[in-house]
């Protein structure tokens, strides 16, 4: 290892005391580069699974269509994939309510068997559309997957969602504001309400979380974990008491334990960037390293400017014997870090 890379190593060991103290909220950001709100859909075409029948994005018809889009080259996308159509699909009631169009695409080029594969799992009788040149991937930009595209009925761009936890009520939420139902700030404040904690035992799981990450700043982080069993004692669905557990067993190497805890938060949780990049680290310890890294890429679309998620990608290249490109995440890592000093200064 050189000097450089080690040097960056260090850092990362540094990072790591304190890296994943932060809290991170849920986020579902427009997951399209290649486009934008109020642009028009290209002309590029996909073409029906079944059928082999062409249909131009720009040529849609003159209602709403959502364009929900697939991969699943691996297992935890394809998981995403299948979990992503599967809430869609209890949609169509609604949908059908609105006169919003549904159209299911596998946007990476996965075979038949898979499509067949993952919209039957989803619920759907009919396996949709695919982009076989990869025309349409490339004209919207896809970023990840899933993504889902929400178009109005002349074809301009409303808005797009990366998959999450509030993705189907945001898509919902688009829809009314489409349609004159609601208005933004109605859906706003549906999607983000203001909880008042007044539960005594809630009260007191929150007081043990707090104490907890204050032990772990310090580096005591068994009686840190004592703190989160705790809290999760109080209140077995704090997902936040979970995650931070989970993390803890993860230092310790307690993988089984790690993974049941983080699995347990992220069920809770989904969006948690703390808990998925914990979850990634345990997959790499784990011996799925490769899928780890593809996991920690994906999560750059929404955070790419967060220090933690580029120690943990930086560590996990480097187990994967990538050490350039590892050393150049630590340097991103270390920079980012030193930003968010300077602001906080």
């Amino acid at each position: 290892m050189s000097l450089k890379i080690f040097r960056y190593s260090i850092i990362f060991s540094f990072l790591s005391i304190f890296s994943l103290l932060l809290d991170c909220g849920a986020a579902e950001p427009f997951p399209f580069r290649a486009i934008d709100q109020g642009d028009m859909l290209p002309a590029a075409a996909l073409q029906a699974v079944e059928s082999q029948e062409k249909l131009a994005l720009n040529q849609l018809g003159d209602r709403p269509v959502v364009l929900a889009f697939w991969g699943a080259d691996l297992p935890t996308k394809k998981e995403r994939s299948i979990s992503a159509l599967e809430q869609l699909q209890k949609l169509n009631s609604f949908f059908a309510d609105k006169k919003v169009r549904l159209l299911v695409i596998n946007g990476q080029g996965d075979s038949t068997e898979v499509i067949r594969e993952v919209t039957q799992a989803a619920g759907f009788t009919s396996p949709g559309y695919f982009d076989p040149t990869q025309d349409v991937y490339g004209a919207l930009g896809v970023f990840v997957l899933p993504a889902v595209l929400l178009v109005d009925g002349q074809g301009r761009v409303v808005n797009g969602f990366g998959y999450g936890r509030s993705m189907v009520d945001s898509i919902k939420g688009e829809i009314e504001i489409l349609s004159g139902e609601k208005t933004r700030e109605q859906v706003e404040a549906e999607l983000n309400p203001v909880m008042e904690v007044r539960d005594p035992e809630e009260l007191a799981a929150r007081r043990h979380l707090g104490l907890g990450k204050a032990l772990r700043s310090k580096g005591q982080v068994e009686a840190a974990a004592r703190e989160f069993q705790t809290a999760i004692g109080r209140n077995p669905k704090l997902a936040e008491a979970h995650i931070e557990l989970g993390c803890i067993f993860l230092e310790l190497k307690r993988l089984p334990e790690a993974e049941s805890s983080l699995n347990k938060g992220l069920g809770l949780e989904p969006d948690s960037l703390q808990g998925e990049v914990c979850a990634a680290l345990v997959k790499g310890e784990q011996g799925e390293v490769e899928e780890a890294i593809d996991d920690l890429r994906a999560m750059l679309f929404r955070n790419g400017r967060d220090h933690r998620l580029r120690s943990a990608l930086g560590i996990l290249l480097s187990k994967n014997g990538e050490h350039q490109k590892a050393a150049e995440e630590f340097r991103r890592a270390y920079e980012l870090l030193e930003r968010s000093h300077q602001s906080d200064d």
